[in-house]
């Protein structure tokens, strides 16, 4: 089931029961996870459940500046201590069956009738305890005591990412849904744009998706505008306009509309009132633009030293590897992670996280955390709805008796398949 050498990648890697174990044995068991922001567990006591196949963990802020994770069972019967999220507003986790309590640092606090178990209990009990490291605000865990440290593993993220600031950033939404799809399946679909043209065709007026660049940054990847892509107010080359009939207005007015939560309302105001003015000469109307939006986050006090007027209307759509993928704005990011649900290969939990800085002004209070079930249950816009339909039809599909395997696009889905050369070498396959 190892990716080829000229890079086929075989169904089962995405249908097979038996690979989701090796992948949970082997993979999910020794990369560094997200976790949750670290702004969810803000006071002492606050949890939040992470997930990841049939495992639960436990995050605690049980100090001040110190975080924790826990396997989530009682070392009595192994009862699940805590669901959700919440506080231990008591100072103490005390598992809801016999009563057990236990240190927020994991210690054991009180055994009920201690007496009574004579010497039977080892004198060292505490809660098993997993590896966890904050980086930009997030704590990621991690359950194998000799991974590498976090900053290693994530390289060169953190300094590509720096400009960004996420340790800044606030949860401004939070959206969780079931898709029934393998969870690659679901990566997959925010790791390339070679599937605008075919899924979002309502995107090209605006969109030049021929030119965008990939790039694999050790185990992660990236994609986008970089460096020697053009970064120009044109429509997809695949529509053959010519260039008397662009309308650079037009594909402004698409472009930040179409980012849809990346600019806020008064960038998006902006973009009226640069279309209504004459264009400097030597300048274009998306470097106008560009220049007015930083100088605008500029005035409301935010930092924007790190970015060149390019980027304001740019985005770096990181993947992060294994299970976190998605744009990157300055100002704002939108991040989806996926995860087996259960040990189910048709079956993905997708939560939508929505950041942003802080806002002058105003006090940040956390996002309600909204539940779907299934993904119809919500609109959730015509792009995103295009994508989670896609999913489903490639899980299916793929268990086609004529169907063998991914012949990926070498250039175009370089990440993905990238993504699987990685994955093999967690697996041992490689």
């Amino acid at each position: 089931m190892r990716v080829s050498v000229d890079g086929f990648v075989p169904k089962e890697r995405y249908i097979s029961r038996e690979f989701l174990d090796l992948e949970m044995e082997r993979l999910w068991s020794r990369v560094w996870q997200v976790a949750c922001r670290e702004e969810e567990i803000g006071r002492i006591g606050d949890y939040v459940e992470y997930v990841i196949g049939d495992q639960s963990v436990l995050v605690v802020r049980s100090a001040r500046d110190e975080v924790k994770a826990f396997f989530n069972a009682c070392l009595h019967r192994g009862t699940r201590l805590a669901d959700g999220c919440g506080n231990f507003s008591e100072g103490t986790i005390r598992c809801r069956y016999h009563a057990w309590r236990y240190e927020l640092d994991g210690a054991v606090a009180e055994i009920v009738d201690r007496d009574d178990f004579g010497d039977s209990l080892p004198g060292d009990l505490r809660l098993g305890e997993l590896r966890c490291e904050r980086w930009g605000g997030f704590v990621f865990v991690n359950f194998d005591p000799a991974a590498e440290p976090l900053l290693e593993f994530l390289a060169p993220l953190p300094e590509l990412l720096a400009p960004y600031r996420f340790h800044d950033m606030r949860l401004r939404g939070w959206l969780t849904t079931i898709l029934p799809a393998n969870w690659k399946v679901v990566v997959d679909a925010f790791n390339e744009a070679y599937h605008v043209q075919g899924t979002h065709p309502q995107l090209l007026p605006w969109t030049d998706d021929v030119s965008i660049e990939y790039e694999q940054l050790g185990k992660h990847a990236h994609y986008g505008r970089l460096p020697n892509a053009r970064r120009l107010l044109r429509p997809s080359p695949r529509l053959g306009l010519p260039d008397d009939e662009i309308d650079e207005g037009a594909i402004l007015r698409g472009l930040v509309g179409g980012l849809g939560g990346a600019f806020l309302r008064e960038e998006r105001e902006l973009v009226e009132e640069v279309i209504a003015q004459p264009v400097p000469t030597g300048s274009t109307l998306l470097e106008v633009y560009q220049q007015r939006r930083l100088e605008l986050l500029n005035g409301r006090g935010l930092d924007v030293s790190g970015f060149t007027p390019d980027q304001m209307t740019s985005a770096d759509d990181v993947y992060w590897f294994p299970n976190i993928v998605g744009p990157v704005y300055p100002g704002s990011a939108i991040l989806f992670r996926a995860r087996p649900d259960g040990l189910d290969p048709d079956r993905t939990i997708h939560d939508t996280w929505v950041l942003e800085w802080p806002r002058p002004g105003v006090e940040w209070r956390m996002p309600e955390r909204r539940f779907f079930a299934d993904w119809r249950e919500r609109d959730w816009g015509l792009i995103t709805e295009q994508d989670y339909a896609n999913m489903e039809h490639v899980q299916t599909g793929m268990k086609s008796r004529g169907f063998k395997g991914l012949h990926l696009n070498p250039r175009q889905e370089c990440n993905v398949l990238h993504m699987h050369r990685v994955i093999d070498e967690y697996l041992g396959l490689a």
